[in-house]
C-alpha cells in the first residue's frame, strides 16, 4: 500500500534521529497501525482498557515528582521519577510536547521493577501505542498491568 506525503511524513517521525536518538519502533518493522492493533487485541484479552493503564502510570508519575530524582515509598510500591532536561514531540503528528521524565516503579511483594517515560503515558493514553518490540522503551501490556497491579474501571 502506497503512503501519502502526509502519512509518509508522519511514519518518518517514529524512525531513528527524527524526534529520539532510538525512534519508537525498534526492530519492528510492521506499520505503526497492526503494532496498536496487536496490543489492543492483548488488552481486551485482559479486559483493560488503555485509559486504564494511562490513568495508573500517571499516578505514579504524580508521586514520583514529590520526590524528583529520589525514591518515595508508597506502601507496596517505589517510584522514582527523573527528569531529562527539555520536552519531547508525539510522533503522531500532533504538536503535543511532553516532559521528558522517566519514571520507574518498583512493585515490592512481586520483586519487579518497571521504566517508562511520559510520552509512553501520552502515547498509551491517546494513541494506544505501547512501541515496536525492541524499541528502548517498548512496554508490554500485560507486565504492565501486573507489574502496576491494574485493575479494570468497567
Amino acid at each position: 500500500m502506497k503512503l501519502t506525503p502526509q502519512e509518509k511524513a508522519t511514519l518518518d517521525l517514529f524512525l531513528p534521529g527524527t524526534i529520539s536518538k532510538d525512534g519508537f519502533l525498534g526492530d519492528d518493522s510492521r506499520h505503526v497501525h497492526d503494532i496498536v492493533q496487536m496490543d489492543q487485541r492483548e488488552l481486551t484479552r485482559l479486559g483493560i482498557d488503555q485509559k486504564d493503564i494511562a490513568d495508573r502510570m500517571s499516578h505514579f508519575i504524580e508521586a514520583g515528582k514529590k520526590g524528583l530524582e529520589t525514591t518515595v515509598d508508597l506502601g507496596d510500591f517505589t517510584v522514582q521519577v527523573q527528569w531529562q532536561r527539555g520536552l519531547i514531540l508525539c510522533p503522531f503528528g500532533e504538536k503535543r510536547r511532553v516532559p521528558k521524565l522517566i519514571a520507574i516503579v518498583c512493585n515490592k511483594k512481586r520483586e519487579q521493577c518497571i521504566r517508562y517515560s511520559q510520552l509512553n503515558e501520552h502515547m498509551i493514553r491517546e494513541h494506544g501505542f505501547f512501541e515496536g518490540s525492541g524499541s528502548t522503551f517498548r512496554l508490554n501490556p500485560a507486565e504492565l498491568v501486573q507489574i502496576l497491579e491494574i485493575q479494570s474501571s468497567s
